[in-house]
């Protein structure tokens, strides 16, 4: 019997990990659930977050908790994946971990800006503490944007943060800047891994993450315009290449344009028009509209189970949409919300 392919192996273990993603109906009853408590009862009871909450105090159970119980879980399903990646493809979704790395670093920028002062974010530090480059004393300790630049020092994010220490003050727009560098730091080294593999796999990478790329630009172009005020030149620096549908020339154009009017007017020529509706609630839901365009061109690139990485990169985005939905879940029982409104800040539509 001939060798299986690597696709036909990782295909295979992803269908199974993506038939026990939470279902329609598994959202219709966490919904309605009252506390974090419930929460966890309900997914310790029905749901492969079961051996993540096996020994969680389910009575005491704070949002704090079940955010680390998540990022568990990612860490484990990226473990395990990369098991059964060969060659540049293991350096590939190793990358991955980048990205949730990130996060956790923008979320101890925000509480600094917030608060004052860093300690362990809510989410944890699951991602954080696997880099040891990470200087952890300095980001637990760190009380302004400068401080955290600085604990990350000896990593491959300083270079690019460096120019942010000429700033002295930590106000919305040096976060913004902090957020928006971090963001391209992993683009790039997520595209330098990409260039590493099969050219049909590249191809799918410059498409289907090409396409988050673009909707990301899109919003930090109209952001970065609207509420900080920056310079073309500014919102230039701070935007990706690479993307799918805008090249280096559209990018440029669009950190140019002179007013809303002709932004929208360049946007809507695009299949990312529904950004800009000019709706009440343009802004308050842009985020949750580009990750739901990209649920369905995820949903789409799975059920196809090509031989190439489609599949892998659909369902790793999958599942961190699952969790952000998760989280809103506990956010929507904090402010006490109805089911109706509720639903208004998932990705998934139910």
């Amino acid at each position: 019997m001939a060798r299986k392919s690597m696709y036909d192996v990782l295909n295979a273990k992803i269908a199974a990990m993506h038939s026990k993603l939470l279902t329609d109906e598994d959202y219709k009853k966490l919904i309605v659930l009252k506390s974090p408590a419930d929460i966890a009862r309900y997914l310790k009871a029905n749901t492969e977050y079961r051996p993540f909450l096996e020994q969680v105090n389910l009575d005491s159970v704070s949002r704090v908790d079940l955010e680390k119980i998540f990022e568990e879980r990612l860490v484990d399903i990226l473990t395990r994946l990369a098991k059964y990646c060969e060659g540049p493809y293991k350096g590939f979704i190793k990358s991955f971990f980048m990205k949730y790395e990130i996060d956790e670093l923008k979320e101890i920028a925000r509480q600094i800006h917030i608060d004052g002062k860093s300690g362990e974010p809510s989410r944890g530090m699951a991602f954080i503490k696997r880099n040891r480059r990470i200087a952890m004393a300095k980001v637990i300790s760190a009380k302004s944007i400068t401080d955290l630049i600085h604990a990350l020092e000896e990593t491959v994010y300083f270079p690019l943060l460096k120019s942010l220490l000429q700033e002295t003050e930590d106000g919305e727009k040096r976060l913004f800047s902090f957020e928006m560098t971090l963001d391209k730091a992993y683009f790039y080294a997520l595209k330098e891994n990409a260039y590493k593999l099969k050219k049909r796999d590249r191809l799918v990478f410059k498409e289907l993450m090409g396409t988050y790329i673009d909707m990301i630009n899109i919003q930090l172009i109209y952001r970065g315009k609207k509420y900080y005020k920056l310079s073309p030149e500014e919102l230039f620096n701070y935007s990706m290449d690479d993307g799918f549908r805008f090249n280096y020339k559209k990018i440029l154009q669009l950190c140019y344009t002179k007013n809303d009017q002709e932004f929208k007017a360049i946007v809507g020529e695009t299949p990312y028009a529904f950004m800009l509706k000019g709706d009440p609630n343009q802004d308050l839901f842009m985020e949750r509209r580009m990750n739901r365009y990209m649920y369905y061109q995820c949903r789409s690139a799975l059920n196809k189970f090509a031989g190439d990485i489609s599949s892998l990169l659909a369902f790793l985005q999958l599942v961190e949409f699952e969790i952000k939905d998760l989280i809103s879940l506990i956010e929507n029982v904090r402010y006490g919300m109805e089911y109706e409104e509720a639903r208004n800040y998932l990705i998934k539509a139910i």
